[in-house]
């Protein structure tokens, strides 16, 4: 199992806060705080198996050391044959799925970052600059054109971005185009083979 060093070493490696991680895994960040701080000496085990999957899921390698030492941290970044890819939604149950469906895409690796709200994701596209933005349109406190507006503001191209939203209508379809953004999903009857689809024609 990895340690409170290993994990604060991973995050440092990530750039990840420790809210962005704790939110990702699921996990308060009370929790991940005493983790790294050694103050919670017995953590489930079912907690670092998710803090570590989610690090994986960021770039970071854990491998076994052939002296026993333990477990060691090797910097995995994405190739240049992967896609980045910036999903900003604040519900969590529909990011993990979008990750889910992306992690079976056979044809094309992801790498992934996710925001939960406006103001992480713009932070998140002028960090990883990403080759496509997967955008809930109505978050808590912004929408969709609030952060395209934003966006625009740093006068670099943006990437191919697709709307996701449970307020999917002809009208909010029609505005989004002169927008200039690339699909327009329906959360509703949202299919993983739709999804794939929509990225495939984005990015093309």
């Amino acid at each position: 199992m990895i340690t409170c060093e290993q994990i604060k070493a991973a995050r440092a490696m990530t750039g990840l806060s420790q809210k962005q991680l704790a939110m990702e895994a699921g996990v308060s960040i009370a929790t991940l705080n005493n983790i790294e701080r050694g103050v919670q000496t017995d953590p489930k085990v079912s907690t670092i198996r998710a803090i570590q999957e989610t690090l994986e899921a960021h770039g970071i390698l854990f491998t076994y050391a052939r002296d026993g030492v333990g477990l060691v941290l090797k910097a995995r970044m994405p190739s240049d044959t992967d896609r980045v890819i910036l999903i900003v939604d604040d519900s969590k149950e529909d990011r993990a799925l979008y990750k889910k469906w992306l992690a079976k895409d056979t044809h094309k690796k992801s790498h992934i970052i996710e925001a939960d709200n406006a103001r992480d994701g713009y932070s998140a596209f002028l960090e990883h600059r990403p080759d496509c933005i997967i955008l809930d349109f109505k978050m808590y406190g912004s929408d969709g054109f609030q952060l395209l507006a934003e966006m625009r503001k740093d006068r670099t191209p943006l990437p191919p971005i697709i709307f996701v939203t449970g307020m999917h209508n002809e009208v909010l379809k029609e505005s989004a185009e002169r927008q200039g953004v690339a699909a327009c999903l329906n959360k509703k009857n949202l299919t993983q083979e739709g999804f794939y689809d929509a990225i495939t024609r984005a990015i093309a």
